[in-house]
């Protein structure tokens, strides 16, 4: 009985938090609903490795009885060390690995030591539901033949992509961020209409701090009402003193902040030193589509940049209703590469 147990274990790899979702829900599904009444294992390694074991001699263990891998693959982890160093073990114990390409694509894998591998993307049901075929074939364990499994397999398909149907769309609004090395390089992806709004803090006295942070509170419901899905401001989380600790949070928060958005819209009233100025920086070095708003004027070599580089906008403003009419008025477009005729 154990011999046959052997024969019928699929290790389930995953790295990332959305990746993790999913590997739990395959196991369920697979274990559960598709091959239900058989005696197959899936082994997770997060939920099979009994808090206080040795995480690496189980996982080692595991393996040697496995015989056959998946690897969930999602936008999130398709560089990351600990799928290549998984699929790596599978390999010298010679298990047949395969990686399940969720929300994104075989090119993906280029020039990764996976290029080579048949891999299958979850997205396409028949894909899926020919992986359910093989694995029932080579591991033996329903005595039923492709017409038959079919049916089953779809279910358990259809079943599984409802379960992760908000882990889905999370991955389907993320594409995958090029430049690992640009601080801080542990965020790879970016949010699609997403917008950080970048604004001076400790450069301008309390009053306008005041004025600025008012408007930037209804900024909010403004940019979401012509479309993005999400809204990142630092002025959001400190109350109207202006008091914060300035350095620590650009750092912890709002670099990571920016990386992830696609869009940034700047407010820059005052010609003056400001941390504004380091954050059209990186979001210039990010390609980010840029909508920079000045009042006084923009230093040099910024003057210009409107015209010449296409991701981003300059436009002067005398009032923060100014701000407000320009956005409503192009909605979306204003945040789009190629520059209006009338803008």
């Amino acid at each position: 009985m154990s011999i046959n147990k052997i024969e019928k274990k699929i290790f389930i790899s995953w790295s990332g938090e959305k990746s993790k979702r999913i590997a739990v829900e395959l196991k369920s599904t697979l274990e559960d609903e598709i091959y239900k009444g058989t005696n197959l294992e899936c082994f997770v390694s997060d939920l099979d490795i009994a808090s206080g074991t040795d995480w690496w001699d189980k996982i080692k263990n595991e393996l040697k009885t496995c015989k056959q891998g998946i690897l969930c693959i999602t936008k999130e982890n398709i560089r990351a060390p600990w799928i290549f160093f998984e699929a790596g073990a599978m390999v010298a114990h010679d298990v047949p690995t395969i990686p399940l390409l969720i929300n994104c694509e075989f090119m993906s894998l280029k020039d990764s030591p996976l290029d080579k591998k048949h891999s299958v993307k979850f997205n396409d049901p028949q894909k899926f539901i020919q992986m359910i075929t093989d694995l029932n074939k080579q591991l033996g364990l329903l005595p039923l033949d492709k017409s038959q499994i079919s049916p089953i397999a779809k279910l358990g398909y259809e079943k599984l992509t409802n379960r992760l149907k908000c882990t889905l769309n999370e991955l389907e609004n993320m594409r995958v961020f090029s430049t690992k090395y640009t601080h801080p390089n542990n965020i790879t992806t970016v949010n699609y209409n997403t917008i950080y709004i970048s604004a001076p803090m400790a450069s301008i006295d309390n009053d306008e701090y005041v004025k600025l942070r008012t408007y930037l509170l209804s900024l909010n419901d403004i940019l979401r009402n012509i479309g993005f899905k999400d809204v990142i401001c630092p002025h959001y989380s400190i109350e109207n003193s202006g008091v914060f600790d300035g350095g620590t949070k650009a750092v912890k928060d709002n670099f990571p902040s920016m990386k992830q958005v696609d869009s940034m819209i700047i407010i820059y009233p005052n010609k003056i030193p400001s941390s504004v100025l380091v954050e059209i920086g990186y979001g210039i070095a990010l390609c980010k589509r840029l909508v920079i708003f000045y009042k006084e004027g923009l230093p040099y070599m910024l003057e210009e940049i409107g015209g010449t580089i296409q991701n981003i906008k300059t436009f002067k403003f005398e009032k923060f209703s100014d701000i407000t009419k320009k956005i409503q008025t192009n909605g979306m477009h204003l945040f789009e590469n190629v520059m209006d005729e009338n803008d």
